[in-house]
């Protein structure tokens, strides 16, 4: 156990080692898509909000634990056949081992109907992270280690993202940059342009299809692809993929597999009309499982249905 903890305080003093982990990490993507692409906002066309919380290796002392809340919608007119611009916000807190992030982002899409009556949308989002590294939390070998001198006080970390999500009643592919700036977490180190510590760029590429096999039943495969790099560092390329049954438009099971060794299961519900709940549990099959209980992920949300649809029995929105 002190080889882990040894581990997760390395792996803090050394930013670059775990950008992997900087974006929000969600084996919910489906559910959270809005966290790492601005241009899904709006696409269910009635506003949204949702709170996750993740636990992940929760037997492993300062393993990250994240909670985010976002809300987003189509602006105008409900009854307008259809709405160009959506909007959204969110806020995120993140754990890691001696670190905490909050995140605060604005998100702004423009949609357009094409002729084939799928919708593409160009989306774009502006965020501010508070980051902080309590490093005399630390129990080093080497007290007087010159790197643990100074604590990290709620800097303030801007960035933009920009995203494109083109979709129909029965498909969907994203394509997502959120974080375009590579920033300092240590202003010490960006003033002698040590580019070890700053962040390294992600690239997300996401997409699904419906299968309707019959009235009852829908066969929703997905996947959820994360390359993070630039020319000074890289880390290995990651994906999910998700294979998910939907039973009467209100049950959601699935299963998933990510490349970087774990298995996760998967469940969701449209319990009323308007809330909705989902679930995940990770489970490692890399040299880490000998030493942790998985990873926890919950999702609660609630859809603003107005008019007729208010009356209709519970079953989702959308199927992806």
């Amino acid at each position: 156990m002190k080889c882990i903890l040894v581990l997760l305080s390395l792996l803090t003093l050394f930013q670059l080692k775990i950008r992997a982990q900087d974006e929000i990490h969600s084996t919910l993507f489906m559910m959270n898509k809005l966290l790492f692409n601005p241009a899904y906002a709006g696409s269910r066309d009635l506003t949204t909000i949702n709170a996750d919380y993740r636990n992940q290796w929760s037997a492993i002392k300062g393993a990250p634990t994240t909670l985010s809340a976002a809300v987003d919608g189509p602006v105008g007119n409900y009854n307008n056949y259809f709405r160009e611009v959506a909007v959204g916000l969110s806020i995120s807190s993140e754990q890691i081992g001696v670190e905490t992030k909050q995140i605060f982002t604005g998100y702004y899409a423009y949609r357009i109907r094409l002729k084939n009556e799928s919708i593409l949308s160009f989306g774009l989002d502006g965020s501010a992270m508070l980051y902080s590294a309590n490093y005399s939390l630390l129990d080093p070998y080497q007290p007087n280690d010159p790197n643990l001198a100074r604590n990290i006080k709620s800097i303030m970390l801007p960035n933009f993202g920009a995203g494109l999500f083109w979709y129909s009643e029965n498909y969907y592919l994203g394509l997502a940059v959120p974080n375009l700036l590579q920033d300092y977490y240590d202003l010490s180190e960006k003033k002698i342009n040590n580019l070890a510590s700053r962040e390294v760029r992600g690239y997300y590429l996401n997409g699904g299809y419906v299968f309707h096999v019959d009235e009852a039943f829908d066969l929703l495969p997905q996947f959820m692809a994360r390359y993070i790099g630039n020319g000074t560092y890289q880390l290995p390329f990651n994906c999910d993929l998700n294979v998910s049954g939907i039973i009467a438009k209100k049950f959601l099971f699935g299963a998933t597999y990510r490349t970087d060794k774990s298995f996760e299961a998967i469940v969701q519900m449209q319990v009323t009309r308007n809330i909705f709940v989902g679930y995940a549990y990770d489970y490692l099959i890399s040299a880490l499982n000998g030493y942790n209980n998985g990873a926890h992920e919950l999702i609660v949300g609630y859809d603003f249905v107005r008019g007729e649809a208010r009356n209709e029995p519970p079953h989702f929105a959308k199927l992806f």
